[in-house]
């Protein structure tokens, strides 16, 4: 019930004071309820979006001062202007003001009041009771909550008809779409639209701002509802899943914003969302049994049985050149795993847990899907360019350079790891622990310090004498004293290649004092 439909009721003679002075938005605004009083200030009993009729009893009588058309006085026209505003701050509709009963007219100071206020006033003719007016928004609430009701029932029903469809989750979205007239789109558990086909697309101009809450929603973690405020439509987001692993976020743009029968409606959806993500997930956790198999075959040299699992699967199968990554760093992979099965979906690596770690395929000219490993300060170890015949030995690369990846993480190829030479491969197979051992008791000296100069410098200059002793400034023979005495802690002999050998790579491989 609105305004406009008010002044359209022939039998209640009412109208506009002054005649067109509401503008189309106050007429046709929603009347939630009817009130009528005389007091002066009524608001304290009044809701927002109510009508107010009054019969002027709170202003001066018929023969006061603004009896018979008369100037009101200045007193009474501040009176009015006050009354006015306290009911424009409150939200009314309009005033409808009833003459014949206290006033023969509606007092020019109120009618001066309204216009200024922007408060559509309404005269209500004498032959026009009040609880006539009451009773007929009354009955169109009725009528109206009764017509949703009705509403809400059959488009319950279509919707869940609608999950029984082959494409159940698709269909009921583009059946929310119909009874909703509004657009629908579905985000997984990283923020990602997922592919379902709908009938309407996300407006561009709404999908920045979206994608943004849709993120911050997941981030939050909780189950939650969200209303965004766009100039065009209303936007309301709902989450799916429970609220230590939400599986995603439903998102509805919608004319106006949702009513009670609405958000019914998608709480149902969302309900039948989640069962369906739930199903979903009940057959993620069993490709991840699967793919697990798949990887044992791979390092058990039968790529062919692999490759036919994987193509049962409908996943990407390697060939050609790929490289193989391992990954290590935690306890739990649950959310990584879930991570990487929504990406494989459209993407070309394979992936599964191995005896602790986490174990990726991809091809070789394409990016690791490792960007996990930073934002969760794992490691990584990234193999050669091998054949698919050759993953076991990528295996075992992948996990070299894993090893000589630093404690707060991050990735390394085993390339790289070549390009450091043999020392590398050393400090990989723990040399670091007996070039310690070899150290100890140098290291132990108070002297140390400039004996380990004096012994690097040396090296340096190939083992020669005199140029090291230049280079350090002091007597060859006193450089010969220093290197005699680490000969004495280490128990080395630096005359023979291969103690002077074990010495240098000592010296590479000991973590620094």
């Amino acid at each position: 019930m609105t305004l406009r439909n008010l002044l359209a009721e022939p039998d209640f003679g009412l109208r506009l004071l002054p005649v067109e002075s509401a503008t189309a938005e106050q007429l046709d605004a929603e009347i939630a309820w009817v009130h009528s009083s005389d007091l002066m200030n009524p608001t304290p009993w009044l809701d927002g979006g109510q009508l107010l009729l009054t019969d002027g009893g709170q202003f001066a009588p018929a023969d006061g001062p603004d009896a018979g058309g008369q100037e009101a006085s200045g007193a009474f026209a501040q009176e009015a202007a006050a009354y006015v505003a306290r009911l424009k701050a409150c939200g009314i509709r309009g005033l409808g003001f009833a003459v014949n009963v206290v006033h023969r007219q509606v007092p020019r100071a109120v009618v001066a009041a309204c216009v200024e206020a922007g408060l559509p006033l309404v005269l209500v003719p004498s032959s026009t009771p009040f609880i006539r007016i009451i009773r007929r928004v009354a009955d169109a609430i009725a009528e109206d909550r009764h017509e949703r009701l009705q509403w809400s029932i059959r488009a319950q029903r279509a919707v869940a008809r609608a999950t029984l469809r082959p494409d159940g989750l698709a269909a009921t979205l583009r059946e929310l779409e119909t009874q909703l007239g509004c657009w629908v789109a579905l985000f997984d558990s990283i923020g990602r639209r997922v592919p379902v086909r709908t009938q309407r697309d996300v407006p561009e101009e709404a999908r920045e701002e979206l994608e943004r809450a849709v993120a911050g929603a997941l981030r939050g973690g909780r189950r939650s509802a969200a209303r965004l405020s766009d100039r065009a439509q209303a936007i309301t987001l709902q989450t799916i899943g429970q609220a230590d692993r939400l599986r995603g976020v439903l998102a509805i743009g919608t004319a106006v914003p949702l009513d009670p029968a609405g958000s019914d409606l998608v709480a149902s959806v969302v309900g039948i969302a989640s069962v369906a993500i739930e199903q979903g997930r009940a057959l993620d956790s069993a490709r991840r049994g699967l793919r697990m198999g798949v990887m044992e075959l791979y390092l058990a040299g039968s790529g062919e049985a692999a490759a036919r699992a994987l193509r049962d699967m409908n996943a990407w199968v390697p060939e050609g050149i790929i490289r193989v990554a391992v990954a290590r760093g935690t306890q739990d992979w649950t959310l990584i795993v879930d991570e990487l099965e929504l990406l494989a979906a459209d993407a070309r690596f394979v992936f599964a847990r191995v005896r602790g770690d986490l174990m990726v395929i991809y091809p070789a000219d394409a990016e690791p899907p490792l960007e996990f490993v930073a934002r969760e300060g794992l490691r990584a170890g990234i193999s050669a360019p091998v054949t698919v015949r050759e993953i076991p030995r990528a295996k075992e690369d992948a996990e070299h350079a894993l090893r000589r990846v630093a404690e707060d993480g991050g990735t390394l190829e085993f390339d790289r790891l070549a390009e450091n030479g043999l020392l590398s491969w050393l400090d990989a197979a723990d040399g670091g622990v007996l070039a310690e051992r070899i150290l100890r008791r140098l290291r132990a000296r108070a002297d140390a310090r400039e004996l380990t100069e004096a012994l690097l410098v040396w090296y340096r200059h190939n083992c020669a004498w005199d140029p090291a002793a230049r280079e350090l400034g002091m007597h060859r023979h006193t450089l010969r004293s220093r290197i005699k005495s680490v000969e004495a802690v280490t128990g080395l002999d630096l005359d023979v290649f291969h103690d002077r050998a074990e010495l240098w790579l000592a010296l590479q491989l000991a973590p620094s004092p």
